[in-house]
């Protein structure tokens, strides 16, 4: 791609971002008046990564990194915030909307840069070794707690929301504790990628701070 095709891209891009990052601001003191939501995880992946978004489209417009770099930043916020989609299911339903969109226009980016996603898990666990959820564990609240009916096991994978609906419900009367039994590695190694993802965008954070 010719040097101003990738410039006119991310300057449409900084437009794009720039407005979600007010649209998002208007969003949160909207919902806010009624309910506190600003603090629930999905909410502040959603302005951390608007926030990294815009740092790199300006970074890349004066200069301080290459498109390649940019487009890892783009694929690793889709991975945050598609992670954060899959568990915080019982968010907001206008912030769940919104992400939604924010992720959408992230794909277009990619897309339309020409790039292609990469597998990017591999590096973060490689790489990062946040505290693991055992699978171990989550079997054996499974069995003892009345077979997934008592949803101990989505509270030990931080899934409050869906924990708490399947202890008043048991387990969605047994069908979602049935569901879970099969289900429970992969909600286990899908949890544990989010927290190493959450550890990448703490340690960059903190690296951040400090080179300030």
């Amino acid at each position: 791609m010719k040097k101003s095709d990738q410039f006119e891209l991310v300057a449409q891009a900084r437009q794009v971002f720039e407005e979600a990052s007010k649209r998002y601001e208007g969003l949160l003191s909207n919902l806010d008046e009624t309910e506190s939501v600003r603090t629930t995880s999905l909410a502040i992946t959603i302005s951390d990564s608007l926030k990294n978004l815009n740092r790199k489209v300006n970074a890349f417009q004066v200069g301080n990194i290459d498109l390649n770099k940019l487009m890892d930043e783009f694929i690793f916020e889709e991975e945050m915030i598609s992670g954060e989609l899959e568990i915080q299911t019982n968010s907001h339903v206008q912030l769940k909307r919104f992400a939604k969109r924010l992720l959408q226009s992230i794909k277009d980016f990619i897309s339309k840069t020409g790039g292609k996603k990469r597998k990017v898990r591999d590096v973060v666990v490689n790489q990062y070794s946040s505290k693991q959820k055992s699978k171990a564990i989550a079997y054996l609240l499974w069995f003892f707690g009345g077979f997934g009916t008592l949803g101990l096991h989505r509270f030990y994978l931080g899934r409050i929301g869906t924990g708490i609906g399947w202890l008043f419900t048991g387990g969605a009367f047994f069908l979602g504790a049935a569901y879970d039994l099969f289900a429970l590695s992969g909600m286990v190694d899908d949890q544990n990628y989010m927290n190493q993802l959450r550890e990448v965008k703490l340690k960059s954070l903190s690296d951040k701070n400090t080179s300030q």
